[in-house]
């Protein structure tokens, strides 16, 4: 949390009753319609910074500030009258000292500079001295080179460019030393210079010295490829390319045309294997019969001549035991109805060798007929296979080759392009003067910092509902943020640099919260929705001002925020609840506090 937060800030006029507002540690909101002393509210705070700006005219009857701010160690009261250069300051702080001190440096001073106060406030003893041009002439650390950083007007909320640094660019140099020294500590001396300097030549040397290497190897590389194109001098690539893509769709509806003839062959081929099969199996079956009428024959065959020789075989007409005379009985012959059934099962053979003869004469033609099936698909097979595809393949690896030939192509055009590129590159490198020393603060920013910038920017976009959030960095050279690879005043007007305007002091408040040496503790933003309600192509979606809000809500224990809103435009969200502390100026349209200023506002 920070060192200090402010308690109250307080108008004060003769025959006037104090215009008071008071604000907590966390998140403050000061709400309500135009005209009601919103912003005359801030500006009391930055007055009491040290402002040149008057927050409100004498003739409103008020000519006189106080601000109250609160310690670990004590309440601090500092007051200003209006027209003054000087704050009385009412210490309960041991470490900070009551009496009248000056709002600026100045020769023969004779008060102390009410600079220190704020800068000891948040840690930082002796009012320190930092660079404030290229030539490293010195100027102190004050609080008002920081504001920037953490009060933001609504006049700057809208800027196109970076909201940190100042409008008059001559004081860049000035603030970022500032920035460094809250991140930091250090003042960046010449030794600091010396060193940059001395990094920048060997850097500038290892970019030769690479560049001229990397030069060298793609001349070796476009040879190289020079030779290979070499073989390609004669042949218009482009036609061939055609060609053999033209060619290897006719083969290869030829190879499907005989693929689908091989399946219709193979079809027929099983049919008539099938109609083999019966044949085969009734053959078989007649040979069976065959042999049933063989047998019945022979049967037949044995009772005839059993008969035949039992006609001649005499009859016994006498008893051979007892010698008495024998009854001769008549005995009936099979000799005829045998022959019957012979002649029958003879005519049934005659038949069945009729019908085998004719099914294996079937049996034969549908041999023949399997043979040159299966010799018709063979060709066809063997010419898929021996012809068709290795003709493809020869295609497809002419085609393959045609295509390495545009790649090489490609490849030189693309060399030629670095080339020419990297020997801009090398002319264009900044050349490092001998003799003296020059301060470039944005050297200082070292990758760390940049990088935490970057993560900050995309998770508080994210956080907030920033619409169709793809990429999001902190660009050193401009010292703003760049969103979806585009700068914030590229593709919207003031709604949207206002928002985004609002995530970049957001981004040094984390930051400062969690990285920083020093933090100030404390964020002012004026109207961070205006110009979202200025048309339909610039509003912000309502997810994003509703998000952008409970960011604040959600992130109050990284210091103190005042957020200033018209209150037509605040979202409609329980601030109360989260702890926040809220003041609506009404002006007169429903109960409550018409303005901040008593008969003014």
């Amino acid at each position: 949390m920070a060192k200090f937060y402010i308690e109250r800030i307080i108008a004060h006029g003769s025959g006037k009753n104090d215009a008071i507002v008071s604000f907590g540690e966390g998140l403050n909101i000061i709400q309500g319609f135009s005209n009601t002393g919103k912003t005359c509210v801030v500006r009391c705070i930055d007055f009491i910074y040290g402002s040149s700006t008057k927050p409100f005219e004498k003739n409103t009857g008020y000519n006189r500030v106080s601000m109250r701010i609160m310690t670990p160690n004590g309440a601090v009261t500092f007051s200003r009258a209006i027209g003054r250069n000087q704050i009385q300051v009412v210490s309960d702080n041991p470490e900070i000292e009551s009496g009248t001190y000056d709002i600026a440096y100045k020769q023969k001073q004779k008060n102390p500079v009410i600079n220190g106060v704020w800068l000891k406030l948040i840690g930082i003893e002796d009012e320190p001295m930092i660079p404030k041009n290229i030539d490293f002439v010195k100027s102190h650390l004050t609080w008002r080179t920081l504001a920037s950083v953490f009060y933001v007007t609504e006049k700057h909320i809208v800027r196109p460019e970076s909201v940190v640094l100042p409008e008059q660019r001559t004081g860049d140099t000035l603030l970022l030393s500032a920035l460094l020294y809250l991140i930091s500590g250090r003042d960046f001396a010449e030794t600091d210079a010396q060193t940059k300097k001395e990094i920048r030549v060997a850097r500038r040397k290892a970019v030769e010295e690479y560049v001229n290497k990397q030069l060298s190897g793609i001349s070796n590389r476009k040879k190289q490829l020079t030779e290979q194109l070499a073989v390609f001098a004669d042949v218009d690539v482009e036609a061939e390319i055609v060609r053999i893509v033209s060619e290897i769709e006719e083969t290869d509806a030829s190879i499907t045309q005989a693929v689908n003839s091989s399946k219709e062959l193979l079809g027929q081929i099983l049919a008539t294997e099938e109609k083999a099969a019966e044949c085969s199996v009734l053959l078989s079956r007649y040979q069976s019969l065959k042999s049933q009428y063989t047998a019945d024959i022979k049967r037949l065959t044995f009772i005839v001549e059993g008969e035949v020789e039992y006609q001649s075989i005499p009859h016994v007409s006498k008893c051979p035991f007892c010698d008495g005379k024998m009854t001769t009985h008549n005995r009936q012959s099979y000799i005829e109805a045998s022959r019957g059934e012979l002649a029958r099962i003879v005519a049934q053979l005659d038949g069945l060798e009729a019908a085998e003869a004719d099914v294996k004469a079937e049996l034969a033609q549908i041999e023949t007929e399997l043979i040159a099936l299966r010799a018709k698909r063979e060709d066809i097979e063997s010419l898929v296979s021996e012809q068709l595809r290795p003709k493809v393949d020869n295609l497809r690896e002419m085609l393959n080759n045609y295509r390495s030939f545009v790649r090489l192509k490609h490849e030189i055009d693309v060399i030629d392009s670095f080339s020419d590129s990297w020997t801009t590159d090398l002319r264009e490198l900044p050349e490092e003067s001998s003799d003296t020393l020059q301060y470039h603060p944005k050297e200082y920013f070292d990758e760390a910092f940049l990088s935490a910038m970057d993560t900050l920017a995309k998770d508080i976009l994210a956080e907030c509902n920033y619409e169709n959030l793809t990429s999001a960095r902190f660009n050193l050279s401009d010292f703003d943020i760049e969103v979806n690879g585009g700068k914030k005043s590229t593709n919207h007007g003031k709604g949207y640099c206002a928002f985004l305007n609002t995530v970049v002091v957001l981004m040094f408040r984390k930051y400062f919260a969690t990285k920083a040496k020093y933090n100030p503790g404390l964020l002012i933003i004026d109207t961070p929705l205006l110009g979202l309600d200025q048309g339909v192509d610039d509003a912000a979606p309502e997810s994003m001002r509703t998000a952008l809000f409970r960011y604040f809500m959600n992130n109050q224990t990284e210091g103190q925020i005042i957020v200033v809103e018209n209150l037509e435009h605040i979202p409609k969200l329980d601030y109360a609840a989260s702890g926040a502390t809220v003041t609506t100026f009404t002006k007169g349209r429903f109960e409550g506090r018409y303005g901040f200023l008593e008969g003014v506002y």
